[in-house]
């Protein structure tokens, strides 16, 4: 039952004492464990016999230890802070080459999500910050996003937040946006033409998991009449190939987790 005082439950408490007792002591009996940790026997058998059975912990010759259960939690969390840092490292390396304004978000609560951003030498006055929601159809990485959620979640994302205008260049027609979210999915990548701010070009690709669900988005913002078409095509092709990579060695931690 949660303590009113101090909002923790006391049962997972008790679990969370035991596994911190069995990285100090493991292999350890259950006399043993009890003992140390000031609680019945009965207590502890209870709670590791649900944690054997969960396969968190591992009984051998009437001894208890940690299971490598552990280690694949562990290792899910490592990922996830690699896959950032490569993230965040990419968008720093393409604003270094091309000189714009390189960036990746994300999608949270219908909204997209800044998560790194960095400036090239060419790019001029962008203050938009580290965490700065917007509309997802406003931009190209929001679009690019929204354009392979699946399609309920698109529905509800749409339903909620509706199209409101950022510029006269804003597809405020659910039917313009959804012809334009089929375009991005089969071109494997989707443009801002001014939709967000005026004189703002922008160009973004999704980065999909290994499950083929999108992450993450990686794009290219900067000046409309530096952005011409042909410019753009060569940012794109930096972004496919950047793209390329982090996909490939997110699955490569995949299945060497999976085979080591």
């Amino acid at each position: 039952m949660a303590s009113q005082d101090t909002k923790t439950i006391g049962a997972v408490e008790t679990t969370l004492d035991i596994l911190t007792a069995l990285g100090k002591f493991e292999p350890v009996g259950l006399s043993e464990l009890a003992t140390h940790l000031d609680i019945p026997t009965s207590t502890v058998f209870i709670h590791l016999n649900t944690l054997v059975e969960r396969d968190y912990v591992v009984k051998e010759s009437g001894r208890y230890r940690r299971s490598f259960r552990f280690l694949e939690l562990g290792g899910s969390v490592r990922h996830r802070l690699d896959v950032g840092r490569l993230l965040r490292n990419k968008v720093e390396e393409l604003s270094r080459e091309t000189g714009e304004i390189a960036g990746a978000g994300i999608e949270e609560n219908g909204h997209r999500v800044i998560l790194y951003r960095s400036s090239g030498e060419k790019a001029a006055g962008d203050e938009i910050p580290i965490g700065n929601h917007t509309e997802m159809h406003w931009t190209s990485l929001g679009k690019v996003i929204l354009a392979n959620l699946p399609a309920e979640r698109r529905d509800e994302i749409v339903d909620r937040h509706g199209l409101p205008k950022g510029t006269d260049e804003t597809l405020t027609s659910r039917d313009e946006l959804e012809a334009a979210l089929e375009r991005i999915r089969e071109q494997g990548y989707a443009i801002d033409d001014e939709e967000h701010l005026r004189g703002v070009r922008g160009v973004a690709v999704p980065i999909f998991d290994e499950e083929q669900e999108v992450m993450v988005s990686l794009g290219i913002t900067g000046p409309r009449d530096r952005f011409t078409s042909n410019y753009m095509a060569n940012l794109l092709q930096k972004l496919q190939y950047t793209k390329n990579e982090i996909e490939v060695r997110n699955q490569y931690y995949e299945y060497s987790t999976i085979d080591g």
